[in-house]
């Protein structure tokens, strides 16, 4: 199977690695650069299958290959952690050509780490490949994006969405808001097809925030204090929620207005602005959640 059958969208990525493969000019490292679920890690495991030459319906069992990230409740990627990595990377492939490293999250790298990987970078072992993935490259260290070989994954269109949902969801009603609260990321959609009820929560948790950006400072502050009691990783999906619901509001107000009546719409991208901003602090920051909650919701 080629590598473009792998994954939904963002083919010519795809086509671009099966072609450093095959004409044996890979790169010893790539940054994988994108939102999230937007299909970079099923990638790259894929692409690990094919250097790897696994039989293996499990790549992950595959002792040449090594997956790094931020442990349980850590929010960086320590240097002790890249320095075991580089241990491990400097020993000879056990049963392939190559030993391979997929960092996740790379933008989590402590500033330790990013200079102790810095390392590995500039003097490249012949049998090992790095592959970074990252929801948030700006974050990652210039120095290390320019030594990579850099692929931008893009939300996919939405016709190809159409295409893979038309034989698993019988209403096109329903596969229309499933592509609108995924923000066009495959990696959503199948998580929705596995857990369905998760659609009507979502909707709602949308039509929440309707209310919520109407309601008193009192009130907004408190919902913050509220919000921010949930786990890190649930109170960034409802920012995403969020930002998904504001673009689609902007999308329906411009056809609305037109070109001659659209003086209101900056205030709807400054709220897509702030959301965004709020979800990079909140990941990459070590912050106060709930004050950056409030001054969020005080500022809609």
């Amino acid at each position: 199977m080629r590598l473009k059958d792998t994954i939904i969208g963002n083919e010519r990525i795809a086509e671009i690695l099966e072609k450093n493969y095959e004409t044996g000019k890979l790169s010893h490292a790539y940054l994988f650069e994108g939102p999230e679920h937007i299909g970079k890690r099923t990638l790259a495991l894929n692409f690990c299958k094919l250097l790897l030459n696994s039989d293996k319906k499990n790549i992950l069992e595959n002792p040449d290959l090594m997956i790094l990230n931020p442990s349980d409740g850590d929010k960086q990627i320590t240097v002790e952690k890249i320095r075991e990595l580089e241990k491990i990377l400097g020993l000879y492939p056990y049963r392939s050509k190559y030993k391979i490293a997929i960092i996740e999250q790379a933008e989590k790298m402590s500033r330790a780490a990013a200079n102790a990987f810095l390392k590995t970078l500039e003097e490249p072992n012949e049998t090992t490949i790095l592959i970074l993935l990252s929801s948030n490259s700006k974050n990652v260290p210039e120095t290390i994006k320019s030594r990579c070989q850099r692929m931008k994954f893009l939300p996919v269109k939405r016709k190809l969405l159409e295409e893979f949902l038309k034989s698993k969801v019988d209403k096109k009603s329903e596969a229309e808001r499933i592509i609108e609260i995924s923000g066009y990321r495959p990696g959503k959609i199948i998580e929705f097809l596995e857990h369905r009820e998760k659609v009507g929560a979502i909707m709602e948790n949308i039509s929440k925030f309707s209310v919520i950006i109407k309601k008193s400072e009192n009130d907004k502050i408190n919902e913050a204090e509220i919000i921010s009691k949930d786990e890190i990783s649930e109170i960034v999906n409802m920012l995403d929620l969020w930002a998904i619901y504001c673009r689609k509001l902007l999308v329906r107000e411009y056809e609305i207005c037109g070109e001659s009546k659209k003086e209101h719409l900056p205030k709807i991208v400054s709220r897509i602005n702030l959301i965004n901003k709020t979800k990079e602090d909140i990941l990459s920051k070590n912050i106060n959640v709930r004050l950056t909650l409030e001054n969020l919701l005080l500022r809609m």
